[in-house]
């Protein structure tokens, strides 16, 4: 949904699919800069990635357990 598709979600929501998962600022940091790499090596334009990354970055709140 977050890419505006025309499809509706109906599972659990991002706070409690991640609650207690103790995912790290630095765990989530390691995503993002694996998620780069392999648009960088897939040769993903930079318009796009940055759409996908910033769809990504406000989820962060929600799966961040662990500073």
């Amino acid at each position: 949904m977050a890419t505006g598709r025309p499809y509706i979600y109906s599972g659990r929501d991002m706070k409690t699919t991640y609650a207690e998962t103790e995912i790290s600022n630095g765990d989530f940091g390691a995503l993002a800069e694996n998620l780069v790499k392999a648009l960088d090596m897939f040769k993903v334009p930079t318009q796009e990635k940055g759409e996908l990354l910033g769809l990504l970055g406000p989820m962060k709140k929600y799966i961040v357990e662990v500073p």
